[in-house]
């Protein structure tokens, strides 16, 4: 699909007009033989609700500071501006810059030179990708209303997020559902004549699809009742309009006699980011994963350290089935109980990545690659050895106090993710 580019000029009526646009065929000439090019003047542009854009201010002559001041909200995130060589372009792109770092307002600065080199306007172009695609994450993640199935389990001493804060910068609702909702709703689930009962197609097709997969100490009644509270869930999520998820996990285990490792496994793979443990830190850094990469991702936590030659091994009793190469369907771990995912990733590139801190503004992302899958019985059931390019690296990741649980993502996404942290 073509990326739509807008270039919103600002240009002092005291430079000739006529000039000031024949300087620029070279820049036109060149967006306009990759993307659909629309070019305005600051006074004319209005952004279109809807319309997917890059809009890119472009400081084309000096004495226009001021009347970016005045339109710069006009923009949305991330905002970049443009500069090249002539009309003193480059000093007025580089006096707003300061006053958008003096003030706060994180931005892009792109300098397109007299003479643009083939590996610039390479680097030029992703470039642009990669701005375009930080603005549709941006634009998804506000629109993301996150259920919070009680509170973060009690383990998770250093995972407090300022909420309201996060509501206030980026848009996205945090709802307080009570797990006590969830599991009354799963107890009454028996009664439930609505399009997620459990003799839908839907549910029927997932026993089908599965049941070949449990484990021997494991029944087929376990697995419709895993397969039950996916639905009691999906019921909720409905109801409340969800489109991501967290839940205090452990607390369902006596009172609904299995647990959610299942369900959390089936909404990764069908796009609604879901999280265990009410870990808000992680399940950020999910929605994050999905929104810039389009990237489903494994939330696990280290289970061991082995310096001698760089790897961690991480494990947890839930995993996307789209990131395996074939699955088995066990217990939970440490409950004995319900049913886990005991999935054997894919070998090869990912890289470990996890925001955190109150105000989610602290991150780390590290390439690595999973060299095997483990088998050890005292540990959760979706086990990987994962190897560091270096112990540098691992020692980033290991210094990094953030949590007990990071994510990983299958490739290398070092680049978009630091870019995003860098407009965050």
């Amino acid at each position: 699909m073509e990326l739509n580019l807008t270039l919103v000029v600002f240009a002092s009526s005291i430079h000739d007009g006529l000039t000031v646009a024949a300087s620029r065929e070279n820049i036109y000439s060149e967006f306009k033989s990759r993307y659909a090019l629309k070019v305005v003047s600051s006074q004319e542009y209005e952004p279109i609700k809807g319309q997917e854009e890059l809009a890119i201010a472009f400081i084309a002559t000096g004495g226009t500071e001021q009347t970016f001041l005045n339109d710069w909200q006009k923009f949305t995130r991330p905002l970049v501006i443009l500069s090249d060589s002539f009309h003193n372009s480059l000093a007025a792109s580089l006096e707003i810059s300061s006053w958008m770092n003096n003030n706060g307002i994180k931005h892009r600065h792109i300098n397109f030179p007299i003479s643009p080199s083939k590996k610039f306007l390479e680097e030029l172009h992703d470039e642009i990708a990669l701005l375009y695609n930080i603005q549709r994450a941006f634009k998804e993640i506000s629109n993301t209303r996150i259920g919070l199935f009680g509170d973060p389990s009690p383990w998770l001493i250093s995972s407090d997020v300022n909420k309201e804060m996060i509501t206030q910068k980026f848009g996205a609702k945090f709802i307080d559902i009570p797990i006590a909702l969830l599991e009354d709703n799963f107890n009454a689930f028996s009664k439930y004549q609505g399009k997620y009962a459990m003799n839908s197609t839907e549910s029927t097709m997932l026993l089908n699809n599965l049941t070949s997969h449990i484990e021997k100490s494991r029944t087929e009644n376990d697995l419709f009742e895993a397969v039950k509270l996916y639905n009691s869930l999906k019921d909720l999520i409905q109801k409340n309009e969800l489109n991501a998820l967290s839940i205090k996990c452990f607390d369902i285990i006596n009172t609904c006699k299995t647990t959610a490792c299942l369900a959390l496994s089936i909404f990764n793979d069908r796009g609604l980011v879901s999280g265990c443990e009410g870990d808000v830190p992680t399940l950020w850094s999910m929605i994050i994963a999905r929104a810039l990469l389009n990237k489903t991702s494994f939330m696990a936590n280290p289970s061991s350290i082995d310096r001698s030659d760089n790897t961690v091994d991480f494990s947890h009793c839930t995993a996307p089935l789209s990131m395996s190469e074939s699955f088995a369907l066990p217990s939970h771990y440490e409950s004995q109980s319900g049913i886990g995912i005991s999935a054997k990733l894919a070998l090869g590139k990912y890289t470990i990545f996890k925001c955190g801190g109150v105000n989610l503004d602290k991150f780390i992302a590290i390439h690595g690659e999973i060299i095997q899958n483990t088998d050890v019985v005292e540990r959760c059931r979706t086990q990987i050895k994962f190897r560091f390019k270096s112990s540098d690296d691992m020692d980033d990741f290991l210094n990094s106090h953030l949590g007990n649980h990071v994510i990983l993502i299958q490739g290398k996404h070092k680049k978009e993710i630091s870019r995003f942290f860098e407009l965050y």
